[in-house]
């Protein structure tokens, strides 16, 4: 089964929806993935509920996940019923994409952190 995930990456460094300077679109095929779209992050540009807007954009790419080193509570409202979220818990794009594949990363359905301010790489999952 083919899957799309969408990943907010400074170069290969996942980061949260709200700060990654490009999204990366891969399509996953049992134990292979590849690159299929990279473009700039619609968040970077955004003056209010900047992460909102790079999930609205990779909804629009028919993604089935996304992998994210953090996430607040609205991006998890938001997402609710709509696709997975999965953690990637300090691993680049290509690790995580391997653990993805392995069934090993953490899906997620609740927020990384409570506040609207962002705390850097602390995550306090609940």
């Amino acid at each position: 089964m083919t899957t799309r995930i969408g990943i907010p990456v400074n170069g290969i460094t996942i980061s949260g929806p709200g700060e990654g300077t490009e999204i990366h679109i891969f399509e996953v095929d049992n134990t292979k993935y590849k690159l299929i779209e990279s473009y700039e992050n619609p968040a970077l540009k955004a003056t209010s509920t900047r992460g909102i807007h790079m999930l609205k954009s990779v909804l629009a790419k028919n993604v089935d996940a996304i992998i994210v080193s953090e996430i607040g509570a609205p991006g998890v409202r938001f997402l609710k019923d709509k696709i997975k979220i999965y953690f990637s818990n300090n691993m680049n794009e290509n690790e995580a994409l391997e653990f993805y594949i392995h069934g090993k990363l953490e899906e997620i359905t609740l927020p990384t952190h409570e506040s609207p301010d962002h705390d850097g790489n602390i995550h306090n999952l609940k």
